[in-house]
């Protein structure tokens, strides 16, 4: 397997930036950073492109763990599974408020 360049790590960045921007979400890109906040601009996360142990390009919230699928986070997203992650990073920035407390 070929080694990523920054190159390749700031297009998938960009991408997937423009993408969460179609869907709504306020996000800014950094390089191979992303920060995105979501429709109220009360939650708020940045996620980064970056390779895995396995040189597995993979996106990673703030903490440093690899994104995992919606119904099962032991199964890793892929730098291109775009659809899911943004439905992934949505649930985390995109929580409802409560009202009337």
């Amino acid at each position: 397997m070929k080694p990523y360049t920054a190159e390749d790590i700031y297009a998938y960045a960009k991408w997937l930036t423009q993408e969460c921007q179609a869907a709504g979400l306020n996000a800014e890109q950094y390089g191979a950073e992303i920060l995105i906040h979501g429709a109220s601009n009360h939650l708020s996360e940045r996620i980064i492109c970056r390779p895995d142990e396995q040189n597995h390009l993979r996106w990673h919230w703030s903490w440093g763990v690899p994104i995992g699928h919606l119904t099962d986070s032991s199964r890793l997203l892929a730098v291109d599974d775009i659809e899911e992650l943004i439905r992934v990073i949505s649930k985390v920035v995109c929580v409802p408020l409560r009202r009337g407390q």
